[in-house]
């Protein structure tokens, strides 16, 4: 649901803000959740007591609230012992894997048709990190009012260290390359949960009847708010732009290597010079304009070159892009694809020229008005 607010509702166009918008979306849904379970499982658990005994309605919440936590020690458990599994054991790949074994003959199937099976996986931020805040939101606000759920989110976050790990190296591959953008976005949520955490537990002080305990925890959620300003100010902000000593030593690394890879033969702006010996013209124009023409690929990537796709590429081999095809059309001039089509024209028109000449005699008669004559003109292949 998330993900079509932001691709069909905001019209967002990168696959990285899309991520960014479910991020933020999604962990805010999960705030409401749990702390809306835990004040509705509280008043729900205690509400006989409640209404025989109104008065004492905040020591009745103040004794069911700390209950809860027993709901999520067994959601933590079952992240552990069944999600974490789930992940590494990949479900989805596993069902394709077995699809196709089961149901389809793989010499029969092409390569396009392989490749969706093979396919590979990408990690979807704007579910993971959520998945992961959760964790950490349950373990702030239950770690002073019930502790025993820090043992348990510890042995999750252990599980995740080594699942996730080996996901990461071995499994997901990156389809596109943001910079780190979500990581400020992740560290400002992880102190937004801690701010909510801190309010809950001033609010669980004051349900208890505590005088001294909610005057001295009142500064916390002020110091966070600042630690959280500061350090998107300080680092987070410093992080989008490239700072002037990394620029002049990137700039000298490219003169160094510009120069031969040694320091004895460095030149200064070298590499400028080279960027200028091989910056093309239609550097900045759209990539659909300047694409090569398509190759065909193998029937089998493994199997090697085929003889149809073979010759399909020796009739390739003087294709040129869209972009070339355009100016050659324009300044009167042929290249690759574009000369062989006219070469094919230019034969055509010999051909029927030979065939029907139009010097050729007439042989249509008043006394055969049956007959029409037929005058063929070269005409081109489209």
């Amino acid at each position: 649901v998330f993900e079509w607010i932001a691709v069909s509702y905001e019209r967002r166009k990168t696959m990285s803000d899309v991520q960014d918008s479910i991020v933020g979306r999604y962990f805010y849904y999960q705030v409401a959740n749990i702390y809306v379970t835990v004040t509705a499982g509280s008043i729900w658990k205690a509400a006989s007591e409640i209404l025989m005994r109104p008065p004492e309605i905040l020591q009745i919440l103040g004794d069911s609230i700390p209950m809860m936590v027993g709901y999520f020690m067994s959601l933590m458990i079952t992240k552990i012992l069944a999600g974490l599994p789930m992940l590494m054991l990949r479900s989805g790949a596993l069902s394709r894997m077995c699809l196709l074994r089961m149901c389809f003959s793989r010499p029969k199937l092409t390569q396009r048709e392989l490749d969706e099976v093979y396919r590979k996986e990408t990690i979807f931020y704007g579910w993971e990190y959520p998945t992961q805040l959760l964790v950490i939101m349950i373990a702030f606000a239950y770690a002073c009012i019930s502790p025993i759920i820090l043992p348990v989110t510890a042995a999750y976050f252990l599980g995740a260290l080594v699942v996730y790990k080996k996901q990461v190296l071995y499994v997901y591959s990156p389809t596109y390359e943001s910079g780190g953008r979500l990581f400020p976005i992740v560290c400002d949520r992880t102190l937004v949960g801690l701010i909510i955490s801190q309010l809950t537990f001033i609010g669980y002080s004051l349900i208890r009847e505590g005088k001294w305990q909610p005057l001295f925890l009142s500064p916390l959620p002020c110091v966070t708010l600042y630690m959280m300003y500061y350090f998107r100010f300080h680092y987070a902000k410093p992080s989008l732009k490239l700072s002037f000593e990394r620029a002049v030593e990137l700039d000298h690394r490219a003169d160094i290597k510009a120069s031969g890879g040694s320091d004895e033969s460095y030149t200064p702006n070298a590499s400028m010079a080279t960027l200028k010996e091989t910056f093309k013209d239609d550097f900045y124009r759209q990539p659909v304009l300047t694409a090569e023409a398509g190759r065909p690929l193998p029937y089998r990537r493994k199997d090697g070159m085929d003889e149809l796709t073979a010759n399909a590429l020796k009739q390739l081999e003087g294709g040129t892009s869209r972009y070339q095809m355009m100016l050659d059309e324009k300044q009167g001039t042929t290249s690759g694809i574009a000369a062989t089509k006219n070469s094919a024209r230019r034969k055509l028109d010999v051909s029927l020229a030979d065939s029907f000449p139009l010097d050729a005699p007439s042989t249509d008669t008043h006394d055969t008005p049956s007959r029409k004559h037929v005058a063929f003109e070269p005409r081109e292949i489209v």
